[in-house]
């Protein structure tokens, strides 16, 4: 059977969330100011981006849409019939 909301909770229990979650949008906001100053002030930033945009986008051009090699059986296929 369900059970009714409790409409009449207290305001510090919601207060607890809060306290839980402001440190963890503190923490990403701080990393994220990080890497925003590293990519906007270090030199080689830019071509660390860039070489791993290129790794993971771009590749080697090695692979085709088309096989190298068909694949070809060994040995010819035999049928048998049971009679």
């Amino acid at each position: 059977m369900l059970q009714r909301h409790d409409y009449r909770r207290k305001p510090e229990d919601r207060r607890g969330l809060s306290d839980q979650i402001t440190p963890l949008v503190a923490i990403n906001g701080i990393i994220i100011l990080v890497l925003v100053n590293l990519a906007l002030n270090a030199p080689s930033a830019s071509e660390w981006i860039s070489a791993a945009a290129q790794a993971e986008y771009v590749g080697d051009g090695a692979a085709s849409g088309t096989p190298t090699q068909i694949a070809e059986p060994i040995a010819a296929i035999k049928v048998v019939q049971s009679n």
